[in-house]
Protein backbone atom coordinates (compact mmCIF):
# COMPACT_ATOMS: atom_id res chain seq x y z
CA UNK A 1 0.00 0.00 0.00
CA UNK A 2 2.97 2.31 -0.06
CA UNK A 3 3.09 4.96 -2.71
CA UNK A 4 2.31 3.83 -5.86
CA UNK A 5 1.97 0.46 -4.86
CA UNK A 6 -1.63 -1.00 -5.85
CA UNK A 7 -2.95 -4.37 -4.05
CA UNK A 8 -4.71 -6.67 -6.54
CA UNK A 9 -7.35 -4.15 -8.16
CA UNK A 10 -8.38 -2.81 -5.13
CA UNK A 11 -9.94 0.90 -6.21
CA UNK A 12 -9.68 1.70 -2.49
CA UNK A 13 -5.38 1.99 -2.82
CA UNK A 14 -4.46 4.61 -0.04
CA UNK A 15 -1.91 7.33 -1.02
CA UNK A 16 0.86 7.47 1.28
CA UNK A 17 2.62 11.19 0.97
CA UNK A 18 5.58 13.37 3.06
CA UNK A 19 8.32 11.33 4.46
CA UNK A 20 8.53 7.56 3.23
CA UNK A 21 6.57 4.62 4.76
CA UNK A 22 9.52 2.17 3.22
CA UNK A 23 12.22 4.33 5.39
CA UNK A 24 9.97 3.11 8.41
CA UNK A 25 11.74 0.83 10.89
CA UNK A 26 9.38 -2.57 10.56
CA UNK A 27 7.39 -1.61 13.74
CA UNK A 28 6.37 2.20 12.46
CA UNK A 29 5.71 0.94 9.08
CA UNK A 30 3.71 -1.78 10.37
CA UNK A 31 1.88 0.23 12.97
CA UNK A 32 1.21 3.16 10.32
CA UNK A 33 0.12 0.23 7.80
CA UNK A 34 -2.02 -0.90 10.89
CA UNK A 35 -3.56 2.28 11.89
CA UNK A 36 -4.52 3.09 8.31
CA UNK A 37 -5.90 -0.19 7.17
CA UNK A 38 -9.27 -0.65 5.38
CA UNK A 39 -11.56 -0.77 7.62
CA UNK A 40 -9.08 0.26 10.59
CA UNK A 41 -9.15 2.37 13.44
CA UNK A 42 -8.38 5.86 11.32
CA UNK A 43 -11.13 5.00 8.76
CA UNK A 44 -13.59 3.69 11.43
CA UNK A 45 -13.43 7.70 12.53
CA UNK A 46 -12.30 9.64 9.58
CA UNK A 47 -14.27 7.83 6.60
CA UNK A 48 -12.42 6.12 3.92
CA UNK A 49 -8.91 7.05 3.60
CA UNK A 50 -7.93 8.89 0.43
CA UNK A 51 -4.19 9.68 1.58
CA UNK A 52 -2.07 9.30 4.63
CA UNK A 53 1.24 12.27 4.69
CA UNK A 54 3.50 11.02 7.10
CA UNK A 55 4.83 14.22 8.87
CA UNK A 56 8.56 14.34 9.93
CA UNK A 57 10.44 16.89 12.55
CA UNK A 58 14.14 17.60 12.56
CA UNK A 59 14.29 14.38 15.56
CA UNK A 60 12.74 12.37 12.36
CA UNK A 61 8.97 10.92 12.36
CA UNK A 62 8.57 9.05 15.45
CA UNK A 63 9.00 11.69 18.47
CA UNK A 64 7.44 12.41 22.35
CA UNK A 65 3.66 14.32 21.33
CA UNK A 66 4.08 17.86 21.51
CA UNK A 67 0.25 17.85 21.74
CA UNK A 68 0.02 16.43 24.92
CA UNK A 69 3.18 15.83 26.85
CA UNK A 70 1.84 14.37 29.41
CA UNK A 71 2.46 10.97 26.99
CA UNK A 72 5.78 9.32 27.39
CA UNK A 73 4.87 7.39 24.53
CA UNK A 74 6.65 7.98 21.05
CA UNK A 75 4.55 8.39 18.26
CA UNK A 76 4.06 9.19 14.90
CA UNK A 77 1.96 12.08 13.24
CA UNK A 78 -0.07 11.29 10.29
CA UNK A 79 -2.68 13.78 8.29
CA UNK A 80 -5.26 11.45 7.45
CA UNK A 81 -7.02 12.70 4.25
CA UNK A 82 -10.40 10.87 5.01
CA UNK A 83 -14.38 10.83 2.90
CA UNK A 84 -15.66 12.24 6.35
CA UNK A 85 -12.79 14.67 7.44
CA UNK A 86 -9.23 15.44 7.52
CA UNK A 87 -7.22 14.99 11.02
CA UNK A 88 -3.69 14.88 12.12
CA UNK A 89 -3.47 11.54 14.38
CA UNK A 90 -0.60 10.02 16.60
CA UNK A 91 0.14 6.41 15.66
CA UNK A 92 1.74 4.34 18.42
CA UNK A 93 3.85 1.32 17.83
CA UNK A 94 1.43 -1.20 18.79
CA UNK A 95 -0.81 -0.09 15.26
CA UNK A 96 -3.27 2.30 17.49
CA UNK A 97 -3.86 5.80 17.48
CA UNK A 98 -5.84 8.88 18.21
CA UNK A 99 -7.59 11.55 16.42
CA UNK A 100 -7.29 14.19 19.51
CA UNK A 101 -5.54 15.06 22.33
CA UNK A 102 -6.70 12.87 25.07
CA UNK A 103 -8.31 9.84 23.62
CA UNK A 104 -7.73 6.49 24.31
CA UNK A 105 -5.43 4.85 20.97
CA UNK A 106 -7.53 2.16 19.53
Amino acid sequence: MSGGDSSGGDSSVVKWLGYGLNKLSPVWKTAAETFTKRGGSAEQKLGELKSVEIKSRKEGPVHKSHFNPQDPEEVLSVVCVGAKRTKTCHVYADGKGTTKKGETPE
